[in-house]
């Protein structure tokens, strides 16, 4: 793991940043397609670490064509859909309450940062204000947590709201230790980008000594956080 900090703002529609110390040239930020395996790119870094992505206002017509490009190297009889409000904020046993809940919406991928010179990958950059939180989301959210907030950056179709308590039963993975976890939405997202926090608020400490997310707040902001920081993973 490795820790950097950003100075970061959105400006222009675009999030912009700087990672302190950093050495590894230009490059671009990227993603792979999980079905197609294609390469996208979000964004540049440069020499002296200023990372620029683009918040382009025609996103979800860019998904839509990802999406149908994806479409074609599908299984067969596996169908592509994308997501909507309802299906991003909800469970199985939901208690939300939702308005436009089938507007599309998309957020930014997991950033991978490249580098031109030795084409190579250099880790995952998480927008969080806990170096912990980083790790776990570097490991699809298994593992220990820790108190603090995660972004996430979603272009929502249309105005929507989420609101209400999503509550599951989660197992530690200890014999039958267990417990609840609970969502507590409160969004009014907006036609257009949306910076979303997803808030930690309390963990569950297994018998084992691991940590586990028991009440996550998740809201929309209006501008980034000023202890935001941004943890590149390996």
């Amino acid at each position: 793991m490795y820790l950097t900090t950003f100075e970061m703002s959105i400006a222009q529609q675009a999030l912009k940043g700087k990672i302190i110390d950093y050495a590894d040239g230009k490059g671009l930020i990227i993603s792979h397609d999980i079905v197609t395996g294609y390469k996208y790119t979000w964004g540049t870094i440069d020499e002296e670490g200023m990372i620029t992505v683009p918040l382009s206002d025609s996103f979800l017509d860019e998904i839509k064509k990802m999406a149908a490009k994806a479409q074609k190297k599908a299984p067969r009889g596996f169908t592509l859909k994308l997501p909507t409000v309802e299906d991003t904020f909800t469970c199985r046993y939901p208690d939300i309450e939702f308005e436009n809940p089938q507007s599309l919406l998309s957020g930014l991928p997991d950033l991978i940062l490249s580098d031109n010179k030795r084409k190579a990958e250099n880790g995952k950059v998480y927008a969080v204000n806990n170096p912990l939180i980083a790790n776990w989301l570097h490991r699809n959210q298994k593992g220990d947590v820790g108190l603090g907030y995660y972004l996430m950056f979603y272009f929502s179709e249309d105005k929507a709201s989420a609101i209400g308590t999503c509550m599951t039963s989660n197992y530690t993975g200890l014999g039958d230790e267990n417990f609840d976890k609970s969502m507590l939405y409160g969004l009014e997202l907006e036609k257009g980008w949306n910076i979303v926090q997803y808030e930690i608020e309390k963990v569950f400490e297994s018998k084992n000594g691991g940590f586990f997310p028991e009440v996550i707040k998740v809201t929309k902001l209006d501008n980034l956080p000023d202890d935001l920081t941004w943890v590149r993973v390996y």
